[in-house]
């Protein structure tokens, strides 16, 4: 009997999307609430990418971070597995913002 991921609804004529293991309802709710994620992160990989300061260079890569942070936690919320894509992309962001900081310090 198929049941929800998140919200526990089971039934037999309940609806699952095959990759999420969400009802329709829970999927719909996880999908606006990570686009907004997905579009502050996207915005902040941009500003960073160009971003001569390394100073605004590492302050863009810990905003990545954080809203990598926050998509990460709001796929646990929804009892998902993020993607590896995801957490390398939080991962070479986390690497880049240390080597602006690095460089920042140097110039100081």
């Amino acid at each position: 009997m198929p049941q929800c991921r998140k919200c526990g609804k089971k039934g037999l004529f309940l609806k699952i999307e095959e990759v999420t293991g969400l009802c329709l309802s829970c999927n719909e709710r996880f999908a606006q609430e990570g686009k907004v994620f997905t579009e502050r992160i996207t915005t902040a990989k941009n500003e960073a990418s160009i971003a001569k300061d390394p100073k605004d260079i590492a302050k863009f890569c810990q905003l990545v971070e954080n809203y990598g942070n926050e998509l990460l936690a709001l796929h646990q919320s929804y009892n998902l597995h993020p993607s590896q894509e995801l957490l390398d992309l939080i991962a070479s962001y986390k690497k880049m913002r240390v080597s602006a900081e690095r460089e920042f310090m140097t110039e100081a």
